[in-house]
């Protein structure tokens, strides 16, 4: 790993000190190699952890594991494969399977992991570690409301339903000058200037912290985001869902939540009213004086049987026993059925009588 190399590298430069002398090397062979050893070691360039293996950043959780188990297999040192391969397997499915550290590495890269992972404060949330600790609310971006329409069928029944936003991202592991040129980061372009502490001097021998805006060292670019919701059965009209730290992202920032309003569609044949259906019928003046029997389609498939044998009085209310699976059959008001010289009001099954999901 990177912090092996490193060490090892480092015990190199004490033995160098101990162990070249100058009555060996020659003085002026002495003190250069010494100098040389004082200079700060260079990072070694880390693989994208989604390309080693070989995963996109939208990966599912069992898409990535998938992929694990077929290249841990293929680079096991006992089975034939490179050790040096296996272990950056081995790291890439460590951090994007941990929620946490998958959240910190996809806004900060392989310098946010390192930065979190040494907890030395215990920070509250993830990002704490990369972004100061303890400063979540001071530094933390503003969130993103947005509507999306949901089809009456779907708060009926339940369903998954799907949208798509485009937002900033900060583009991992292209920090610095000396990254940008890399090919991952040449689609990128600048980022918005970062809010950081610097010194001023403001007298002779005092020099004070202040907020200050300079330029980011990090670069951006506007990508698409795919976000699934489950529509639970029963879901209100407004119902909000929220996606922790899918907003757009700034350097040095938290991120802010997407939240997701759900907007009900209009429907073709019925209204929703609370809890209850409603929905317009037009009969005949004879099927009023003498009756009749409709049949109803309800949304989960159902027929729905709306019967009056006599006369329906004008603005008259009907109630229809119906049962849903698992519960005992109940009396309900909730189908608004028209004729077209007076109005009658009939029943029919909905599982919007359910408690509704929490917010």
């Amino acid at each position: 790993s990177l912090l092996v190399t490193q060490v090892a590298v480092l015990l190199a430069k004490m033995a160098c000190r101990l162990l070249c002398a100058p009555r060996v090397l020659g003085v002026t062979t002495f003190v250069a190699l010494v100098a040389l050893s004082y200079l700060p070691t260079p990072a070694l360039a880390e693989k994208d952890y989604y390309e080693v293996l070989g995963v996109s950043p939208e990966a599912s959780d069992p898409e990535i594991k998938k992929a694990f188990r077929k290249l841990s297999i293929k680079h096991h040192p006992d089975k034939g494969g490179d050790k040096v391969l296996f272990q950056q397997v081995q790291r890439a499915y460590e951090v994007l399977s941990n929620e946490e550290l998958r959240m910190v590495y996809d806004h900060a890269g392989h310098e946010g992991v390192e930065n979190h992972e040494k907890g030395q404060n215990a920070p509250a949330s993830p990002f704490d570690a990369f972004f100061g600790g303890g400063r979540q609310n001071q530094n933390r971006g503003p969130d993103f409301r947005v509507e999306t329409q949901v089809a009456l069928d779907d708060m009926y029944n339940g369903n998954e339903v799907s949208l798509q936003i485009r937002r900033r991202i900060v583009c991992r592991n292209c920090k610095g000058k000396a990254n940008w040129k890399k090919e991952h980061c040449k689609d990128c372009e600048q980022c918005p200037p970062e809010t950081k502490m610097v010194p001023v001097q403001v007298a002779p021998g005092f020099v004070v912290q202040q907020q200050q805006h300079v330029p980011s060292e990090s670069r951006c670019k506007n990508e698409p985001k795919q976000l699934t919701m489950t529509v639970e059965k029963g879901a209100p009209d407004g119902h909000e869902v929220r996606f922790k730290g899918a907003s757009e992202q700034t350097p040095g920032q938290v991120p802010g939540d997407v939240i997701v309003a759900m907007r009900q569609k209009s429907h073709a044949t019925f209204t929703r009213k609370g809890n209850d259906l409603h929905m317009t019928m037009e009969i005949s003046l004879k099927e009023a004086l003498t009756g009749f029997e409709r049949t109803v389609k309800q949304m989960d498939g159902r027929d729905i049987l709306v019967q009056e044998t006599g006369v329906t009085g004008p603005y008259s209310t009907k109630t229809i026993k119906v049962s849903v699976a698992g519960q005992e059959a109940r009396e309900v008001e909730c189908l608004d059925v028209a004729a077209s010289v007076r109005t009658l009001k009939v029943c029919g099954d909905s599982y919007f009588r359910g408690r509704a999901p929490k917010g």
